[in-house]
Protein backbone atom coordinates (compact mmCIF):
# COMPACT_ATOMS: atom_id res chain seq x y z
CA UNK A 1 0.00 0.00 0.00
CA UNK A 2 2.76 2.42 0.88
CA UNK A 3 4.50 1.64 -2.38
CA UNK A 4 1.32 2.41 -4.35
CA UNK A 5 0.86 5.72 -2.61
CA UNK A 6 4.55 6.62 -3.18
CA UNK A 7 4.27 5.72 -6.86
CA UNK A 8 1.14 7.85 -7.35
CA UNK A 9 2.79 10.74 -5.51
CA UNK A 10 5.83 10.49 -7.77
CA UNK A 11 3.69 10.58 -10.92
CA UNK A 12 1.75 13.55 -9.54
CA UNK A 13 4.91 15.55 -8.91
CA UNK A 14 6.16 14.76 -12.36
CA UNK A 15 2.88 16.02 -13.85
CA UNK A 16 3.08 19.25 -11.93
CA UNK A 17 6.67 19.78 -13.07
CA UNK A 18 5.70 19.20 -16.71
CA UNK A 19 2.80 21.65 -16.48
CA UNK A 20 5.02 24.32 -14.92
CA UNK A 21 7.67 23.83 -17.59
CA UNK A 22 5.13 24.37 -20.39
CA UNK A 23 3.90 27.57 -18.75
CA UNK A 24 7.47 28.97 -18.46
CA UNK A 25 8.30 28.18 -22.07
CA UNK A 26 5.18 29.92 -23.40
CA UNK A 27 5.21 33.17 -21.40
CA UNK A 28 8.85 33.93 -20.51
CA UNK A 29 10.81 36.94 -21.86
CA UNK A 30 13.96 34.99 -22.61
CA UNK A 31 12.74 32.61 -25.31
CA UNK A 32 13.71 32.57 -28.95
CA UNK A 33 10.53 34.12 -30.33
CA UNK A 34 9.86 37.42 -28.52
CA UNK A 35 12.81 38.33 -26.37
CA UNK A 36 14.96 41.43 -26.94
CA UNK A 37 18.05 39.42 -27.79
CA UNK A 38 16.72 37.06 -30.47
CA UNK A 39 17.52 37.04 -34.17
CA UNK A 40 14.01 36.74 -35.63
CA UNK A 41 11.28 38.88 -34.21
CA UNK A 42 13.15 41.80 -32.75
CA UNK A 43 11.64 45.22 -33.54
CA UNK A 44 13.92 47.18 -31.25
CA UNK A 45 17.43 46.10 -32.02
CA UNK A 46 19.18 43.89 -34.48
CA UNK A 47 22.95 43.58 -34.45
CA UNK A 48 23.32 43.87 -38.18
CA UNK A 49 26.39 45.43 -39.85
CA UNK A 50 24.03 47.75 -41.68
CA UNK A 51 22.07 48.98 -38.69
CA UNK A 52 24.45 51.59 -37.31
CA UNK A 53 22.27 54.55 -38.25
CA UNK A 54 21.42 55.20 -34.64
CA UNK A 55 17.65 55.06 -35.25
CA UNK A 56 16.06 52.23 -33.25
CA UNK A 57 13.72 49.98 -35.12
CA UNK A 58 14.20 51.54 -38.58
CA UNK A 59 17.12 49.52 -39.89
CA UNK A 60 16.92 48.94 -43.64
CA UNK A 61 20.49 47.81 -44.31
CA UNK A 62 20.57 49.98 -47.47
CA UNK A 63 20.61 53.66 -46.47
CA UNK A 64 22.39 53.48 -43.12
CA UNK A 65 25.71 55.23 -42.45
CA UNK A 66 27.67 52.01 -42.29
CA UNK A 67 26.28 50.09 -45.27
CA UNK A 68 27.92 49.34 -48.56
CA UNK A 69 25.65 51.17 -51.03
CA UNK A 70 24.99 54.88 -50.55
CA UNK A 71 26.76 55.54 -47.29
CA UNK A 72 29.65 57.97 -46.87
CA UNK A 73 32.05 55.26 -45.72
CA UNK A 74 31.04 52.36 -47.96
CA UNK A 75 32.72 50.83 -50.93
CA UNK A 76 31.50 53.52 -53.34
CA UNK A 77 33.00 56.72 -51.91
CA UNK A 78 34.01 58.37 -55.13
CA UNK A 79 32.08 61.49 -54.15
CA UNK A 80 34.07 61.97 -50.98
CA UNK A 81 37.00 64.42 -50.86
CA UNK A 82 39.08 64.74 -47.72
CA UNK A 83 39.89 68.34 -48.55
CA UNK A 84 36.43 69.50 -49.56
CA UNK A 85 34.00 68.05 -47.04
CA UNK A 86 32.26 66.10 -49.79
CA UNK A 87 32.21 68.72 -52.55
CA UNK A 88 32.95 66.96 -55.80
CA UNK A 89 33.82 70.12 -57.73
CA UNK A 90 36.55 71.18 -55.28
CA UNK A 91 40.07 71.35 -56.68
CA UNK A 92 42.87 71.49 -54.14
CA UNK A 93 44.99 74.58 -54.70
CA UNK A 94 48.70 74.01 -55.10
CA UNK A 95 51.05 75.28 -52.40
CA UNK A 96 52.32 78.74 -53.41
CA UNK A 97 55.84 78.66 -54.69
CA UNK A 98 58.22 80.40 -52.31
CA UNK A 99 61.13 82.14 -53.95
CA UNK A 100 63.84 84.05 -52.12
CA UNK A 101 64.49 87.39 -53.76
CA UNK A 102 68.15 88.13 -54.41
CA UNK A 103 69.68 90.73 -52.14
CA UNK A 104 69.94 94.15 -53.75
CA UNK A 105 73.09 96.05 -52.87
CA UNK A 106 73.10 99.69 -51.79
CA UNK A 107 74.15 101.83 -54.75
CA UNK A 108 73.55 105.34 -53.41
CA UNK A 109 77.15 106.37 -52.83
CA UNK A 110 78.34 109.21 -55.13
CA UNK A 111 81.34 107.95 -57.05
CA UNK A 112 83.95 109.82 -59.09
CA UNK A 113 84.80 107.43 -61.91
CA UNK A 114 87.86 109.48 -62.93
CA UNK A 115 89.43 109.48 -59.48
CA UNK A 116 87.80 106.15 -58.55
CA UNK A 117 86.81 107.56 -55.19
CA UNK A 118 83.60 108.08 -53.28
CA UNK A 119 83.23 111.85 -53.62
CA UNK A 120 80.63 114.38 -52.50
CA UNK A 121 81.09 117.57 -54.50
CA UNK A 122 78.81 120.47 -55.41
CA UNK A 123 78.98 124.15 -56.35
CA UNK A 124 76.28 126.17 -54.62
CA UNK A 125 75.15 129.64 -55.67
CA UNK A 126 74.29 132.06 -52.88
CA UNK A 127 71.71 134.63 -54.01
CA UNK A 128 70.85 137.54 -51.76
CA UNK A 129 67.16 138.56 -51.88
CA UNK A 130 66.46 141.92 -53.52
CA UNK A 131 64.63 143.21 -50.46
CA UNK A 132 67.60 142.51 -48.18
CA UNK A 133 69.22 145.81 -47.07
CA UNK A 134 72.09 144.50 -44.94
CA UNK A 135 75.67 143.70 -45.85
CA UNK A 136 76.22 141.36 -48.74
CA UNK A 137 76.61 137.97 -47.05
CA UNK A 138 77.36 136.23 -50.35
CA UNK A 139 80.92 137.57 -50.61
CA UNK A 140 83.76 135.13 -50.05
CA UNK A 141 84.81 136.62 -46.72
CA UNK A 142 81.33 136.19 -45.28
CA UNK A 143 80.95 132.63 -46.63
CA UNK A 144 84.38 131.70 -45.27
CA UNK A 145 83.50 133.03 -41.81
CA UNK A 146 80.16 131.18 -41.87
CA UNK A 147 81.88 127.92 -42.80
CA UNK A 148 84.30 128.30 -39.88
CA UNK A 149 81.34 128.78 -37.51
CA UNK A 150 79.67 125.69 -39.03
CA UNK A 151 82.80 123.59 -38.43
CA UNK A 152 82.98 124.64 -34.78
CA UNK A 153 79.34 123.69 -34.30
CA UNK A 154 79.65 120.45 -36.23
CA UNK A 155 82.85 119.03 -34.77
CA UNK A 156 83.65 121.23 -31.78
CA UNK A 157 85.94 124.28 -31.73
CA UNK A 158 89.10 122.50 -30.55
CA UNK A 159 88.51 119.51 -32.82
CA UNK A 160 87.84 121.72 -35.86
CA UNK A 161 91.05 123.67 -35.26
CA UNK A 162 93.03 120.43 -35.02
CA UNK A 163 91.45 119.07 -38.23
CA UNK A 164 92.46 122.21 -40.12
CA UNK A 165 95.97 122.23 -38.73
CA UNK A 166 96.54 118.61 -39.73
CA UNK A 167 95.44 119.31 -43.29
CA UNK A 168 97.20 122.67 -43.54
CA UNK A 169 94.86 125.65 -43.78
CA UNK A 170 95.07 127.44 -47.12
CA UNK A 171 93.41 130.81 -46.72
CA UNK A 172 94.43 131.97 -50.19
CA UNK A 173 93.94 128.98 -52.43
CA UNK A 174 93.90 128.75 -56.18
CA UNK A 175 90.22 129.67 -56.34
CA UNK A 176 89.63 132.14 -53.59
CA UNK A 177 89.59 131.43 -49.87
CA UNK A 178 89.88 127.77 -48.94
CA UNK A 179 89.44 125.60 -45.85
CA UNK A 180 91.09 122.21 -45.88
CA UNK A 181 90.70 119.71 -43.07
CA UNK A 182 90.99 116.05 -42.25
CA UNK A 183 87.59 115.48 -40.66
CA UNK A 184 87.00 112.79 -38.05
CA UNK A 185 83.62 111.82 -36.61
CA UNK A 186 81.98 108.77 -35.01
CA UNK A 187 80.16 106.54 -37.46
CA UNK A 188 76.62 105.85 -36.27
CA UNK A 189 75.10 102.67 -37.72
CA UNK A 190 71.38 101.98 -37.56
CA UNK A 191 70.96 98.46 -36.18
CA UNK A 192 67.19 98.48 -36.70
CA UNK A 193 64.31 100.92 -36.69
CA UNK A 194 64.66 101.63 -32.98
CA UNK A 195 68.36 101.16 -32.20
CA UNK A 196 71.64 102.72 -33.30
CA UNK A 197 75.23 101.98 -32.38
CA UNK A 198 78.67 103.52 -32.88
CA UNK A 199 80.77 101.49 -35.33
CA UNK A 200 84.21 102.99 -35.20
CA UNK A 201 85.24 106.31 -36.70
CA UNK A 202 84.70 107.90 -40.10
CA UNK A 203 87.64 109.88 -41.49
CA UNK A 204 87.64 111.90 -44.73
CA UNK A 205 89.26 114.85 -46.51
CA UNK A 206 87.24 118.06 -46.57
CA UNK A 207 87.81 121.01 -48.84
CA UNK A 208 85.69 124.18 -48.86
CA UNK A 209 86.39 126.90 -51.41
CA UNK A 210 84.70 130.30 -51.50
CA UNK A 211 84.20 132.96 -54.14
CA UNK A 212 81.85 135.89 -54.20
CA UNK A 213 78.34 134.58 -54.68
CA UNK A 214 79.21 130.85 -54.54
CA UNK A 215 81.15 128.14 -52.77
CA UNK A 216 82.13 124.56 -53.40
CA UNK A 217 82.41 121.66 -50.99
CA UNK A 218 84.30 118.46 -51.70
CA UNK A 219 84.52 115.40 -49.43
CA UNK A 220 86.48 112.30 -50.42
CA UNK A 221 89.09 109.73 -49.29
CA UNK A 222 86.65 108.13 -46.86
CA UNK A 223 88.19 105.67 -44.40
CA UNK A 224 86.38 103.55 -41.82
CA UNK A 225 88.63 103.18 -38.76
CA UNK A 226 87.89 100.39 -36.28
CA UNK A 227 89.80 98.80 -33.36
CA UNK A 228 92.00 95.82 -34.11
CA UNK A 229 90.06 92.81 -32.79
CA UNK A 230 93.02 90.47 -33.33
CA UNK A 231 94.91 92.09 -30.47
CA UNK A 232 97.22 94.31 -32.49
CA UNK A 233 97.88 97.93 -31.56
CA UNK A 234 97.31 99.37 -35.02
CA UNK A 235 93.76 100.29 -35.96
CA UNK A 236 92.04 98.71 -38.94
CA UNK A 237 91.52 101.17 -41.80
CA UNK A 238 89.06 100.24 -44.52
CA UNK A 239 88.34 102.46 -47.52
CA UNK A 240 84.75 102.94 -48.64
CA UNK A 241 85.65 101.80 -52.13
CA UNK A 242 86.42 98.36 -50.69
CA UNK A 243 82.99 98.14 -49.07
CA UNK A 244 81.40 98.94 -52.44
CA UNK A 245 83.12 96.09 -54.29
CA UNK A 246 83.76 93.40 -51.66
CA UNK A 247 81.88 90.14 -52.24
CA UNK A 248 82.18 88.95 -48.65
CA UNK A 249 79.84 90.07 -45.86
CA UNK A 250 77.86 92.22 -48.28
CA UNK A 251 75.05 93.23 -45.92
CA UNK A 252 77.43 94.46 -43.24
CA UNK A 253 79.36 96.43 -45.85
CA UNK A 254 76.13 98.04 -47.05
CA UNK A 255 75.26 99.08 -43.50
CA UNK A 256 78.56 100.97 -43.28
CA UNK A 257 77.95 102.59 -46.67
CA UNK A 258 74.42 103.66 -45.79
CA UNK A 259 75.50 105.04 -42.42
CA UNK A 260 78.25 107.06 -44.11
CA UNK A 261 75.88 108.37 -46.76
CA UNK A 262 73.29 109.42 -44.17
CA UNK A 263 75.83 111.31 -42.06
CA UNK A 264 77.38 113.07 -45.04
CA UNK A 265 73.99 114.20 -46.33
CA UNK A 266 73.18 115.54 -42.90
CA UNK A 267 76.35 117.61 -42.51
CA UNK A 268 76.00 118.91 -46.11
CA UNK A 269 72.48 120.10 -45.31
CA UNK A 270 73.79 121.86 -42.20
CA UNK A 271 76.58 123.52 -44.23
CA UNK A 272 74.09 124.82 -46.78
CA UNK A 273 71.82 126.22 -44.09
CA UNK A 274 74.74 128.02 -42.43
CA UNK A 275 76.04 129.57 -45.65
CA UNK A 276 72.66 130.42 -47.17
CA UNK A 277 70.86 131.73 -44.10
CA UNK A 278 69.85 135.38 -44.24
CA UNK A 279 71.56 137.26 -41.39
CA UNK A 280 69.33 138.80 -38.75
CA UNK A 281 69.25 142.62 -38.89
CA UNK A 282 68.52 144.53 -35.73
CA UNK A 283 65.96 147.26 -36.26
CA UNK A 284 68.13 149.65 -34.22
CA UNK A 285 71.14 149.09 -36.47
CA UNK A 286 70.62 151.85 -39.05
Amino acid sequence: MKKLILTLLTFGLMGLYSTAQNTWDSNDTWDDSGDSWDKNGDANYDYDPGSGSGVVGTDTGAVDSWGDDDDSWGGDDSGFDYGSGGTEEYVRSARPKVEAKPYERFTGMPYDTAAELVTYVEIIEVIVPDEYLGDDYSISDSLYARAKVWMNQQFGEKEAKKMIEEAGEDIRGREGQTIKAIAVMPLIVEVNKYAKTTAGVLQFDMELRFKDGRYRYKFNNFVHVTPNTSGGKDEVRTYMEYYMTAKKDVKSNDRILMATNNQMNRIIDDLRKSCNATPFIDDDDW
